[in-house]
C-alpha cells in the first residue's frame, strides 16, 4: 500500500513560520524566568547620576554623608586582582557586588566623609559607579587601627 501526499508549498511555509514563532515563544518563556529567578532577593536596580542620589543611596544603607563628595576619581578596575584586591572583592561579594564583572573597566570612584560613624577619627564612604549604577563600595576608617566595612552592612553595624 502506498501513501502519496501532495505538497502544498504555503502550507510547508506555514508550518516552518509556525513552528519558528513556537520555538521563540519558548526561548522568551525561559530567558524571562532566568531573569526573573537570577534577581530574586535582590534589590532594585538604583541609579545614582547625581549627587543626592549618592547620598541617598548611602543614607538608605544608615550612612550619613556631607556633600559634595570629597573626591570623584577616574580608576580602573584591575584586569588581574592582586591578594588584597582579591580580599577587597570578596567584601563586595558579600554585600552582593563582585568587582571581577568589570575587570579592566574604568568607573567613577566617589568617596564621601561620614558624618554619623560613631567613632573617633575620619570615616569615608566610597562608592564605584558605572553608567549610573553602584557596583561596589565600602566605609573605612583612616585611622591606623581603622575598621573597613561594606556600604550596604549599614551605620549600626559598627
Amino acid at each position: 500500500m502506498f501513501i502519496t501526499l501532495k505538497f502544498d508549498r504555503k502550507k510547508a511555509v506555514m508550518g516552518v513560520v509556525l513552528a519558528a514563532l513556537v520555538v521563540i515563544g519558548v526561548i522568551l518563556l525561559v530567558s524571562a524566568h532566568s531573569r526573573a529567578a537570577g534577581d530574586a532577593g535582590r534589590e532594585p536596580v538604583s541609579t545614582v547620576r547625581t549627587e543626592k542620589a549618592r547620598a541617598a543611596y548611602l543614607s538608605q544603607y544608615g550612612w550619613e554623608v556631607e556633600t559634595p563628595a570629597l573626591s570623584e576619581e577616574q580608576v580602573v578596575i584591575p584586569r588581574t586582582f592582586s591578594d588584597v584586591f582579591e580580599e577587597y572583592n570578596a567584601l563586595q561579594q558579600r554585600q552582593g557586588f563582585d568587582l571581577s564583572r568589570y575587570c579592566g573597566m574604568e568607573v567613577t570612584m566617589y568617596t564621601y566623609r561620614v558624618s554619623n560613624a560613631g567613632t573617633d577619627g575620619e570615616v569615608l564612604a566610597v562608592l564605584y559607579v558605572l553608567n549610573g549604577h553602584v557596583i561596589g563600595g565600602d566605609v573605612h576608617s583612616t585611622a591606623l587601627d581603622g575598621f573597613m566595612t561594606g556600604v550596604r552592612n549599614g551605620a549600626d553595624s559598627l
